[in-house]
C-alpha cells in the first residue's frame, strides 16, 4: 500500500516573527525518507511564543536525524523523548504523534505522544482513532515510567487518515464554539473530492479545512494550526507525496 500526504500549517498572528523575519510556531510537521519507507512527525510544542517557535525547530532536526536510523517507531519517539528532556530542562514539554509508512506491505504504524486522535475518513464516515496507546508528551514520560508503544494505524487502501494540533480542535469562534473538525471534515471531504474529479488538483483538503478553519475563527488564530493529511492507495494507483500547503490549516463518528 502507497501513501500520499500534505499538509497545511499557519502560526497564530499573536506569537510575531522570528529573527528571520518568519511568523513564528510551535508547530511541527515533517516527513524523512528512511531505506525502508517513510517516518512522519506531528507536534506541538508547549507556548506560543519565539522560544516555542525555537524549539520546534530543534526538535524537526533532532527528529530528522534519529529517524533514518533502522530502529522500530516506538524507539524514535523515546529518543526524541530524551532530547526534548535534556534540552527543555523540564520546562517545555511536546505533543507528538510518529508515522511509519514502509515501502513494503508491512502495516503503518503510528505511536501517539499526548496529541489529540486521528481522524479515519473510510466510505463516508468520519471515525476518531481515540482507542490509541496513549503516552504522555515528550519531555513528560519519565515522570510517568511510560515508554513509547507503537500501535497499527489500521487504514487501507482508499482510507485517508487526518493528523492535527489542538491548535484546529480548539479553535472557537466569538460565541465560545469550538471548531468542529469531524463533522467539518466530512463536508468537506466530499468537496475535495468533487473538486479533484473535475479539475485534477490533487489534495485540496489541509487548504480547504485551512480556510473553513479561519473563517470559524473571524480570520485570527490564537494558537498554531496545522492538519497533515494521508491518503492510501494500492501501488499501482498511488500518486507521489504532495508539497505542503504553506497558510493553513473525539468526535463522533460522522458521514460525508
Amino acid at each position: 500500500m502507497r501513501c500520499a500526504f500534505s499538509w497545511a500549517t499557519r502560526p497564530a498572528i499573536a506569537n510575531g516573527c522570528d529573527a528571520d523575519g518568519n511568523p513564528a510556531g510551535g508547530d511541527i510537521a515533517c516527513a524523512v525518507v528512511t531505506p525502508r519507507g517513510v517516518r512522519l512527525l506531528i507536534g506541538d510544542v508547549m507556548g506560543h511564543d519565539a522560544r516555542a517557535a525555537q524549539t520546534a525547530a530543534e526538535v524537526a532536526r533532532a527528529f530528522r536525524r534519529i529517524a533514518v536510523r533502522p530502529e522500530p517507531l516506538q524507539v524514535v519517539a523515546a529518543r526524541l523523548h530524551a532530547f526534548v528532556a535534556e534540552h527543555a530542562d523540564g520546562e517545555e514539554f511536546v505533543t507528538a504523534q510518529f508515522v511509519s509508512i514502509p515501502d513494503n506491505d508491512d502495516e503503518v504504524q503510528i505511536v501517539c505522544c499526548g496529541h489529540p486522535p486521528p481522524l479515519l475518513l473510510r466510505g463516508g464516515l468520519v471515525t476518531a482513532l481515540d482507542a490509541l496507546s496513549p503516552s504522555p508528551p515528550l519531555g513528560l514520560l519519565d515522570m510517568g515510567g511510560y515508554s513509547p508503544r507503537a500501535d497499527l494505524l489500521g487504514a487501507r487502501a482508499g482510507d485517508s487518515v487526518l493528523l492535527y494540533t489542538d491548535g484546529v480542535s480548539e479553535a472557537y469562534d466569538e460565541h465560545g464554539l469550538a471548531y468542529p473538525l469531524a463533522e467539518r471534515a466530512a463536508a468537506t471531504a466530499a468537496r475535495a473530492q468533487a473538486d479533484q474529479g473535475r479539475e485534477q488538483r490533487g489534495d485540496r483538503l489541509p487548504e480547504l479545512l485551512r480556510d473553513d478553519l479561519l473563517d470559524h475563527v473571524g480570520g485570527q488564530l490564537r494558537d498554531d494550526a496545522t492538519l497533515l493529511h494521508l491518503r492510501f492507495a494500492d501501488p499501482q494507483a498511488a500518486a507521489p507525496a504532495e508539497r505542503p500547503v504553506t497558510g493553513l490549516t473525539r468526535s463522533p463518528i460522522v458521514r460525508y
